[in-house]
């Protein structure tokens, strides 16, 4: 099929059309076309899994979701409105530094569908830059860990080199990458609760009592792991 189309798209003249038709084909299933991929995704079998802030990818066998879908198998999904998705038809539910891009209403909301489309004994798992980790950078309170982190995130975000780094790297981190709200254990651990949540507990990214869990997080593939692993908070919490 791959190779048909392929063909149709180097015909001349009738070539450029088809391709044009078939790109706003794709657009128009990958953004209206959720509701409808989630109801063929629950019919195959297995353990059932959603994906909220896939990125241009996703992961095998989960239901990948992304505000802005690149391809498929990624589907179009805004975390801040009602998922367009059933009642209790996951086991699990998993965002990777994605949450911290929504203001603080839209992460109460989403939340609060994460709740809502999880099957009773389902789990979320939420990983998100640590806001007491990210404080606890200023010069006053750092530690060697701190100052390569410092220094890292420097180089990585091509900060000003000319300035105090604390200040600098703090900022970024509130005000870059479409960052919105950044989240300590305690606040997002109260977020979950008032969803209804339960079994709340702090995760090492990459890490899980679940299998389907464990290994999940691709964030240290984009800054490395001992970056990822100082800068990210991972909480699961379990639906009772």
């Amino acid at each position: 099929m791959k190779q048909f189309v392929a063909a149709l798209f180097r015909v001349p003249l009738f070539g450029p059309a088809v391709q044009a038709l078939w790109q706003f084909a794709r657009r128009l299933v990958l953004h209206h076309g959720t509701a409808w991929a989630a109801r063929r995704h629950l019919r195959t079998p297995g353990v059932r899994k959603l994906h909220l802030g896939a990125g241009g990818a996703g992961l095998p066998g989960w239901f990948n979701t992304d505000l802005f879908p690149e391809r498929w198998p990624v589907m179009r999904l805004d975390a801040t409105r009602s998922f367009p998705l059933p009642d209790a038809a996951f086991q699990f539910v998993f965002s990777e530094h994605m949450i911290e891009h929504l203001p603080l209403a839209g992460a109460r909301h989403m939340v609060a569908e994460c709740f809502r489309v999880l099957a009773p004994g389902g789990c979320v798992r939420l990983a998100t830059p640590d806001l007491a980790r990210v404080v606890r950078l200023h010069p006053a309170a750092s530690t060697p860990e701190h100052q390569r982190y410092l220094a890292w995130s420097q180089r990585h975000n091509r900060l000003a080199a000319d300035l105090p780094p604390a200040a600098v790297v703090i900022n970024s981190l509130f005000h870059d990458h479409g960052h919105q709200f950044l989240f300590d254990e305690e606040t997002l651990a109260t977020l979950l609760r008032l969803a209804g949540f339960t079994d709340i507990r702090r995760c090492v990214p990459g890490e899980s009592e679940h299998a389907e869990l464990r290994g999940v997080e691709i964030h240290h593939l984009v800054i490395g792991v001992e970056a990822n692993n100082f800068e990210t908070l991972v909480l699961e919490g379990r639906k009772p």
